[in-house]
């Protein structure tokens, strides 16, 4: 019998499949020296099964019985059961439903049930018998432990040929690496280089070259959507295995139904897309291309860029292989990079550690809250709800109060922290607590109520804040922003019927509450002689009435105010419903001077459009000068415009310089817009916006040179300008020529400068009507 042996690693990837009508749960785990697949002892599907069920299954061979004693969320009387394989599985739930007898719990996959409720997120520890050719681990025990691995990280691209749909070239870089897999008959003189005589050679020998380098962590941009799908594509063209996985194990590409998103799953390998985390990361840019990204981060771009870069790209190819190669391998280093200097890996690997979820799902926020919350549940008895089949109902949105427009000075900020989560851990907001019978309750919205002594999301969420106060302490900023992350989903989980617990009265009971908490601020504010000229969701906006305070004696006086409303709220809770009070006010920012526009064309104060400065810095929350959806020109204006109107500068003599400097021409290149396709062309059928028009006529163009479609999958963004002829498609500067400037003065000026002008009491029309005729 082989030695036992234990090892400390990493889960990069997981799966659970029927083998020989057997399920095998297997686990890809990376240690310091290599990654092993890992097969537990206990292979089981479980679900949870009513009781009087077993009437039907008791003489069937297939099924076991782990434990009675369990319940539903409605009290009934469950069986755990346990099955052999995944085909079994549903055989059976299939019988029960012929039968009418529900049945719990079936859904979750088997690979994703044995660590959640052995409490194991990423780091484990592993005892087991390693397998003849030592690359698995069999008849495993897992546990979790603390372990954190040192990844073989490859950033890959590969270019392609627009003309001929054929991939060129596919580039890798890492610390240690540089190489570019190229079809060329000609050999170049360059050691990074390997050159094939045809494409099939080249997808060979990359798939050899990945068995052998055995990366664990693959990161790009679009690089699932785009770079491992061209090849999985290629590869199906030539009739091969994507033999990409630890082993030489094939890898899965698929779609979801009705979308254009490509998922990947490799086994021992994981996947990480850089759009992807970006946005996970709460980063915000004009286009998530690379150029436009790696621009703003590492102030380097690409070597190529622009709509018609792919003839430049093939032309390099034919003529100027090296530099081509240059092409290829810059892209892989500015995604490496971007990487490096936000620590992706890093904040992707916390949410891990915190949640449970794979290492290459950068969403799954449903994924992550059921992880935490199954596990608790499970330890009362207690079997989580099916999904619902209700129809659904959206709660009501957060707090958005109808501002007071105008031109302020001295405007103070006060937010309240974690607002969502905080309400859930005061009020005891729970999926559990609103359904279990109890005298000792909290009364919530829509008609539900909770019991205070069962609740799990509470306790929960208590945790997770004082492991980020501790974060925060320790100056973890990652780890204090995964959790962050991790809190605030909670309230979208709740509300969205993707999840098992969605209940209208939960999602409810947290917005309506924030609701109430923000009047109920609002007036002890105005109590105290504070005019509140706009809230938002966790926000308050407040202008002091005494005009001849100091900026020093504003901040002090609204920081006293700040700790004595908290101090309210301590007793509002306990007096109302005898809970401990987790809300806290804080004073967030002061504004020296602050803009609130009215309603486009109304008297009435807008909604999450303002202008601020605050410590000498410009901020702009909803108006143009934040909107990719606007021309660059017209985001410049706006900044420069406010900057004159908090300067106390009269703001006509710069748009009339303005105005005129336009038809002289000397915007032009910034007059280019850029909106992205929602979805392929073909489903554009009852309108066709600027953007779409543009797109068509591009591929039109295109395909009048025997090129193919640029534009018809959508998913991407299209540039365009307003000729006097109508929408164009851009290119370069050289399509600049007819431009509309009436098109521009009536849809990128009038609307900012009108905004501004009201408060003196005149428009562009008439400060500009002489000036136009000159023209």
């Amino acid at each position: 019998m082989p030695d036992l042996i234990e090892l400390d690693g990493y889960i990069l990837t997981r799966q659970s499949k029927d083998i020989a009508y057997k399920i095998e749960t297997a686990y890809w785990v990376k240690t310091n020296t290599t990654c092993l697949k890992v097969v537990p002892a206990k292979q089981q599907c479980i679900f949870f099964v009513d009781h009087t069920a077993m009437s039907l299954l008791q003489d069937l061979p297939c099924i076991q019985v782990i434990q009675h004693q369990y319940h539903s969320f409605y009290d009934e009387s469950l069986v755990l059961l346990s099955c052999d394989s995944l085909q079994v599985q549903s055989q059976v739930t299939r019988l029960l439903e012929r039968h009418g007898f529900v049945y719990y719990e079936h859904d979750v996959r088997p690979e994703d049930r044995y660590i959640m409720e052995r409490g194991i997120r990423g780091a484990v520890k592993v005892q087991g018998q390693l397998s003849e050719d030592k690359k698995t681990l069999e008849q495993a025990r897992m546990m979790p432990t603390d372990f954190s691995p040192s990844w073989h990280v490859w950033s890959l691209d590969i270019e392609t040929s627009v003309s001929r749909n054929t991939i060129l070239s596919i580039a890798v870089v890492s610390e240690a690496l540089e190489m570019c897999f190229m079809v060329s008959k000609k050999p170049l003189n360059d050691v990074r280089v390997t050159c094939f005589d045809d494409e099939k050679s080249l997808l060979l020998a990359f798939m050899k070259f990945t068995k052998q380098a055995s990366p664990d962590i693959i990161i790009g941009w679009n690089v699932i959507g785009f770079d491992l799908n061209f090849i999985d594509q290629r590869c199906q063209a030539f009739g091969l295995k994507p033999a990409f996985g630890i082993n030489g194990a094939s890898w899965n590409v698929r779609g979801r139904d009705g979308s254009a998103k490509r998922f990947i799953s490799i086994p021992g390998r994981a996947v990480l897309d850089g759009i992807d985390l970006l946005k996970v990361a709460g980063y915000h840019f004009e286009s998530y291309s690379l150029e436009n990204v790696s621009r703003e981060i590492l102030a380097d771009g690409k070597l190529l860029h622009g709509s018609q870069r792919w003839q430049e790209i093939e032309r390099l190819y034919e003529q100027e292989p090296l530099a081509f190669v240059e092409y290829n391998l810059q892209d892989c280093w500015l995604v490496w990079r971007i990487f490096k200097k936000l620590k992706l890996i890093e904040l992707q690997q916390t949410r891990v550690d915190l949640t449970g979820i794979p290492l290459s799902q950068t969403g799954g926020s449903v994924q992550a809250f059921e992880n935490q919350y199954l596990p608790l549940l499970h330890k009362l008895n207690i079997a989580a709800p099916n999904y619902s089949k209700d129809d659904f109902i959206a709660s009501p949105g957060g707090f958005v109060m109808s501002s007071k427009p105008g031109l302020y000075k001295n405007v103070l900020v006060f937010d309240f922290k974690s607002l969502y989560p905080s309400i859930i851990r005061t009020f005891l907001i729970d999926p559990f607590a609103r359904v279990k019978p109890s005298d000792r309750r909290v009364e919530g919205f829509l008609g539900a109520s909770y019991d205070k002594d069962s609740g799990i999301l509470p306790d929960l969420i208590s945790e997770l804040a004082q492991a980020r106060e501790q974060a925060k302490q320790e100056d973890n900023q990652i780890l204090s922003y995964a959790i962050k992350i991790i809190m605030n989903s909670f309230y979208g989980v709740l509300g969205s019927n993707l999840c098992r617990f969605y209940h209208p009265e939960l999602a409810s009971s947290i917005t309506m509450r924030g609701h109430q908490i923000l009047n109920l601020t609002k007036a002890w504010f105005e109590e105290a002689q504070a005019e509140v000229i706009y809230g938002d969701t966790d926000s308050l906006f407040v202008v002091f009435e005494d005009p001849g305070l100091s900026d020093a004696k504003i901040r002090d006086k609204g920081k006293q105010l700040c700790s004595e409303i908290n101090q309210k709220w301590k007793t509002w809770c306990l007096q109302t419903y005898q809970v401990d009070c987790y809300l806290e006010l804080e004073f967030e920012r002061m504004y020296n001077r602050f803009f609130m526009p009215t309603i486009r064309g109304q008297a009435e104060g807008s909604k999450k459009r303002y202008a601020g400065l605050a410590e000498g810095e410009l901020i702009f929350k909803g108006l143009e000068a934040v909107r990719s959806d606007w021309t660059p020109f017209a985001r410049h204006f706006q900044k420069a415009l406010f900057e004159k109107l908090f300067n106390d500068e009269s703001p006509e003599a710069f748009i009339k310089e303005i105005v005129e400097a336009l038809y002289q021409g000397k915007f032009n290149e910034q007059l280019v817009y850029q909106k992205r396709l929602s979805r392929p062309l073909s489903e554009y059928t009852k309108v066709t916006p600027p953007h779409v028009r543009a797109a068509r006529i591009a591929d039109q163009r295109r395909m009048a040179l025997g090129v193919k479609p640029e534009f018809d999958q959508g998913r991407q963004s299209v540039q365009y300008f307003y000729s006097t002829q109508g929408v164009e498609p851009y290119t370069d500067s050289k399509d600049l020529n007819n431009l509309d400037y009436d098109h521009y003065l009536e849809k990128q000026i009038e609307p900012i400068a009108d905004s501004v002008l009201n408060l003196f009491g005149t428009n562009l029309t008439q400060i500009t009507s002489k000036q136009l005729g000159l023209l």
